[in-house]
């Protein structure tokens, strides 16, 4: 595992020094004083997704109830049945990558709200669409298999009324920013959130509260 040290210093030669300092920074201040700050981003859905190259034997598709319960029970993708049964009913839907009958990679889909952590939720709006609790199977991780899943949805939604795509990342997350920009996101602002006695209090910058994005606490 890697060092504070070591970890800054591998990201000053792949980001270079600003924004590895710039990322520290953001970092020191979410876990010294609570203050979470997030880049939001967009994407249009495309019709004509590019090819996910995938290995002989393993393929896309959306996640039925039965096969999102068997996944349930390998404990090595992170997902619960009481988790999976409540996104159902809520009407979110799962998409996975398949090695043969085996689950090795999920993300979920709502276009409503989802939970996200800390007590809070995120919500949108149309004709937006928000994907979270993405998971690659250790065994699979650099295929990238999560960007294979976004772009393979998008046909599901387009057909529904639903042309953009919004989601965000960590500030200090250099590298998932990255990943971002490689599926094509365009950074439109900032979301966060302020933990503050006891309390969670959002905020989201003007061009992010235009699409409806936005974390909340649920009454």
């Amino acid at each position: 595992m890697q060092s504070r040290k070591e970890k800054f210093r591998a990201d000053v030669e792949r980001f270079g020094l600003l924004r590895a300092l710039r990322a520290r920074f953001m970092h020191r201040l979410q876990k010294r004083f609570g203050v979470h700050v997030c880049r939001v981003k967009t994407r249009p859905l495309t019709h004509a997704p590019p090819d996910p190259n995938l290995p002989p034997g393993m393929r896309l598709c959306m996640l039925d109830k039965d096969a999102l319960l068997s996944a349930c029970e390998d404990a090595a993708l992170s997902l619960s049945s009481e988790f999976a049964e409540e996104a159902l009913e809520r009407g979110d839907v799962s998409f996975g990558a398949l090695d043969g009958d085996r689950v090795v990679a999920y993300v979920w889909r709502t276009l409503t709200a989802a939970p996200h952590t800390d007590g809070l939720w995120v919500r949108v709006d149309r004709p937006y669409r928000y994907g979270y609790k993405g998971f690659v199977h250790s065994e699979y991780r650099g295929r990238r298999l999560d960007q294979a899943l976004s772009f393979y949805s998008d046909a599901y939604f387009l057909e529904r009324g639903y042309t953009q795509d919004i989601g965000f990342v960590d500030t200090h997350n250099l590298a998932s920013v990255a990943a971002e920009k490689r599926k094509g996101n365009v950074h439109i602002g900032y979301a966060g959130y302020v933990h503050w006695f006891g309390r969670c209090l959002p905020f989201r910058t003007p061009a992010v509260k235009r699409t409806g994005f936005e974390f909340f606490t649920p009454s």
